[in-house]
């Protein structure tokens, strides 16, 4: 009798357990993103622009005019021309998460010039800054099947 009452006792708590892992909430909200340069620890916070973002559960949306003007009046970093950097991905804070079927575009701007930079693959985004000197706004537009979210910096390159 005993044997059989700690066999079902053992069932009910592993299908409470099964079910508390099922229920745990996944959905993310737009993540936060770090620039990391090769040479140092710092990791350099990343502003967040333009998103349009939807979860399960709640709804994020912000609408910037002029992105670039809003990447120049962030706290400047500067590196060096040809500086290796990767691109960070921090989870939300407020609700942590997973994200599925992400991608990544990266981008610096020159007043109104775009050069695209190349990642190395479409999970690790590291790349290389230009070699030509001066004052860039780095965009990166970071879209999963949650939605797309914006993100820029102050680069000055010397």
């Amino acid at each position: 009798m005993k044997k059989q009452c700690l066999h079902v006792l053992t069932g009910f708590l592993f299908i409470l357990l099964l079910t508390a892992c099922i229920a745990e909430d996944y959905d993310a909200g737009p993540p936060e993103l770090r620039l990391s340069v090769e040479e140092d620890l710092d990791l350099y916070p990343l502003k967040e622009a333009n998103v349009n973002w939807k979860t399960e559960n709640k709804e994020y949306k912000n609408k910037v005019k002029n992105f670039i003007l809003l990447g120049n009046e962030q706290r400047k970093i500067t590196l060096l021309p040809n500086e290796s950097a990767q691109i960070i991905l921090l989870e939300n804070k407020e609700n942590g998460g997973e994200f599925t079927k992400e991608t990544m575009e990266i981008s610096l701007w020159k007043g109104n010039e775009e050069i695209e930079l190349t990642t190395k693959s479409s999970s690790d985004y590291s790349f290389s800054f230009p070699s030509d000197p001066g004052r860039y706004v780095l965009e990166v537009n970071f879209r999963t099947s949650n939605g797309r979210s914006q993100y820029v910096g102050n680069i000055t390159l010397k």
